[in-house]
């Protein structure tokens, strides 16, 4: 009988393992890094489009761009292109995905750096993701921002050395819009049908708000934000 439940366990134990192995092989697990190397280019253009998961974008690239990209999707996994005409360097960052499948349980997890040595005018689309958006210590020219569905931390905090506008547009979800005490900051902000925070800001007529180095600083950050279902909150930050 004991060997008889020894080979019955056996068995089990054998199938459940050949499920395991089966199914960590039938997965799609794709993880790598990338870079951009540095070329003579004197500022960067840099598009970035992401479909779903989640996204972190900050500063302190070692190189134009470096990437590290996780998901267990291969189709997601996204093309890279660079480009160098005349001074200008042009970056496309782009995930192929149509439709809403993203929204089943599988996981696509980018973290890309940008550099911080010459100037950066950035452009992101965003599908279903929730995003973080650590900018402060990029050289930035224009920043353009679509949100798409999802939540959204972006953050503008700290000293800015030259004056850039930026434009953002919320779809769907809460967001949370760190801003600078110490550099000059004009708001205008479209309301949809999304709640705005702004404590601390100055009312300067309808829908736009400055901080008090707004006009005194010599460096000006100009937003345009555009809300629409869901909240966003202004925090000013030193």
């Amino acid at each position: 009988m004991r060997k008889i439940l020894i080979v019955i366990v056996g068995v089990v134990l054998l199938s459940v393992v050949t499920f395991w192995v089966y199914d960590w092989m039938k997965t799609d697990r794709v993880s790598g890094e990338f870079s951009i190397e540095k070329d003579h280019a004197k500022s960067l253009d840099v598009a970035i489009r992401f479909g779903a998961g989640n996204l972190l974008i900050e500063g302190g690239a070692t190189q134009w761009v470096d990437g590290d990209i996780d998901t267990n999707v291969k189709k997601w996994y996204p093309s890279v292109m660079y480009k160098h005409k005349r001074d200008i360097g042009y970056v496309e960052i782009q995930q192929k995905m149509k439709g809403f499948s993203a929204l089943r349980k599988h996981r696509n997890d980018w973290n890309l750096q940008l550099t911080n040595e010459i100037p950066v005018s950035l452009d992101v689309e965003m599908g279903v993701s929730d995003s973080e958006l650590r900018l402060a210590g990029i050289r930035l020219n224009h920043v353009s921002i679509d949100a798409g569905v999802g939540d959204t931390v972006i953050y503008l905090g700290g000293e800015w050395k030259d004056s850039f506008d930026v434009d953002i547009n919320l779809g769907v979800g809460d967001a949370k819009i760190h801003l600078p005490k110490e550099t000059g900051v004009k708001l205008s902000v479209s309301k949809g049908l999304g709640s705005v925070g702004t404590k601390g800001l100055i009312a300067k007529g309808k829908g736009t708000y400055v901080n008090e180095a707004y006009g005194h600083s010599d460096t000006t950050i100009h937003l345009k934000v555009d809300v629409g279902v869901g909240g966003v909150d202004f925090i000013l930050v030193e």
